[in-house]
């Protein structure tokens, strides 16, 4: 399973924070192509933080 944490402009530094605490690994940063909302708000999420590899 992988970890993916959608995020607006404004919460960027926030999802780094939850997935470094989380996971303790640096995630891939992508830009969202398709419409999705921001986990912290309901914004449109603009990026996505995603682990590259399996979380068990």
């Amino acid at each position: 399973m992988k970890k993916a944490i959608y995020c607006c402009e404004e919460h960027v530094d926030m999802a780094f924070d939850d997935f470094l605490l989380e996971i303790e690994e640096t995630p891939d940063l992508m830009k969202v192509d398709k419409d999705t909302s921001c986990d912290y708000c309901s914004e449109k999420a603009l990026y996505c933080l995603e682990s590259n590899f399996s979380i068990e």
